[in-house]
């Protein structure tokens, strides 16, 4: 691939990668959802890994304007080697995640 500068902001601040699934903590940082989840639920963190405030809600909402960008990008830089992120999967609901340990009991 050809070297391109990626935007900044298309980066996640744990991976160092593009984001493929951006979603924003509580702290109002952007992060792809398979790094913060790991680095959430793997250590038992509960702080921002950039603010290193604590994150008061463990929910991750989807930034799906950042996610069109990076797409966009993808798609406008193509000749360059750069792939299409696909469109991930909805997230699984506290709900579904409550029956599934129910039904796993």
């Amino acid at each position: 691939m050809d070297e391109i500068d990626v935007p900044p902001f298309f980066i996640c601040p744990i991976s160092l990668e593009i984001m493929k699934d951006p979603v924003t903590v509580s702290t109002g940082i952007t992060y792809d959802r398979a790094s913060i989840e790991q680095w959430l639920f793997s250590g038992k963190n509960t702080a921002c890994p950039v603010t290193k405030q604590v994150i008061s809600d463990s929910e991750l909402v989807p930034n799906h304007t950042l996610r069109r960008l990076i797409q966009s990008w993808c798609t406008l830089n193509a000749c360059h080697g750069v792939e299409r992120i696909p469109t991930p999967k909805p997230p699984i609901s506290k709900a579904q995640i409550t029956k599934l340990l129910d039904d796993a009991k």
